[in-house]
């Protein structure tokens, strides 16, 4: 899919060098998001309502794509989109956001496969989410941006434990 159809031209202008990435466990980083064309975007603070494309893979702990994962989007703690993963293990959302909201923004992987675990990867924390430290600092995290590629593994409760262990969060 196109991801450029529909976008406003603020979403050009923001075509800077950056980089924004989900961190998998034992703190490994995913791919920065990309443009299509090789440039990577930055956080320049937009605080707009924006259309945002977020897209991705999700894949086993040994790079296999996973298919009928549940992506959900969660937008200041209420549900605003849902979607599986293709057989590919891809998926993608196309949704209108507000970037000055001052709300919590994050996605959930949902494993079809019992033995793997859910994963949360925070794209945003609400002011009242930082001050309360609500989440830790060994939260899975990349920064909001229209453009974004968010690629993520999931794992066993035992190499998720293990790896949380390496990273002194356990």
């Amino acid at each position: 899919m196109n991801r450029w159809i529909g976008l406003s031209m603020v979403v050009l202008l923001v075509m800077v060098s950056g980089s924004a990435l989900a961190l998998g466990p034992g703190g490994t980083p995913g791919s920065a998001p990309s443009t299509g064309s090789g440039r990577l975007l930055a956080n320049t603070g937009f605080s707009g309502t924006s259309e945002t494309a977020i897209d991705g893979v999700v894949m086993d702990r040994d790079g296999h794509p996973l298919n009928g994962v549940t992506v959900k989007l969660y937008v200041g703690g209420l549900l605003l989109a849902e979607t599986l993963t293709a057989p590919d293990g891809t998926y993608e959302f196309v949704e209108l956001l507000d970037y000055g909201q001052d709300v919590t923004v994050d996605l959930w992987f949902v494993p079809s496969d019992a033995t793997l675990i859910m994963e949360n990867v925070l794209l945003k924390e609400s002011s009242r989410a930082l001050a309360g430290r609500l989440y830790s600092g060994c939260a899975q995290r990349a920064r909001l941006d229209p453009l974004m590629y968010v690629p993520i593994r999931l794992y066993t409760l035992d190499d998720r434990t293990r790896s949380l262990r390496e990273r002194g969060c356990v």
